[in-house]
């Protein structure tokens, strides 16, 4: 569905934890904020905000404040629009539970709740679906349906922002661990 860019190593078991803060603030579960340890359940909070971000145009505990954002994903109601389905509203509740113990995190049974009850899953798997958009694009490089804020952005300012005064990474080690560290050694 989408690719939020990190991917923590080591973490087989349901119970194995991992502590290190970082993600999208609109993405972020409970549990990473309160700076405890979490599993791989917060996976499943982020799938639930992306699904309502699809569904409605914002995230569910959106604020331009990050830190008001953050305190609405720790204590705000859930709050639906109106044209919102019982079936999605089901799912939504139970993606993205407060508590990690009691939240939806089970692919199988996610697949077969009513939410997705036209969706042929080994189709699906077996790309036989036609997708209901397909952009048009003229070839591999066109970029007319990415937002000019991205396309737009000078590429050396970006891969600076992330570095202080003496090139060295703001973030330190915290990537450690993690699939994709750019100043990791190269084997």
């Amino acid at each position: 569905m989408t690719d939020f860019g990190l991917s923590k190593e080591g973490l087989h078991d349901k119970f194995d934890r991992t502590g290190t803060f970082c993600g999208t603030p609109e993405y972020l579960a409970p549990e990473v904020l309160e700076g405890k340890g979490y599993t791989k359940a917060v996976d499943w909070w982020s799938f639930g905000t992306l699904v309502f971000e699809m569904l409605t145009g914002l995230p569910p505990f959106y604020s331009e404040d990050v830190q008001e954002m953050y305190s609405k994903i720790m204590t705000a109601d859930l709050e639906f629009p109106s044209f919102m389905g019982a079936e999605a509203r089901d799912l939504l509740s139970k993606l993205l539970e407060r508590n990690d113990d009691l939240r939806l995190q089970d692919a199988t049974v996610i697949k077969k709740h009513p939410f997705f009850k036209l969706i042929d899953w080994e189709a699906l798997k077996q790309k036989k679906i036609q997708p209901p958009f397909i952009p048009e694009v003229t070839g591999d490089d066109d970029i007319k349906n990415i937002d000019e804020a991205f396309t737009g952005m000078d590429i050396e300012t970006c891969l600076n922002d992330d570095e202080n005064e003496e090139g060295n990474n703001v973030q330190g080690n915290d990537f450690e661990g993690f699939t994709y560290n750019p100043h990791a050694q190269k084997t």
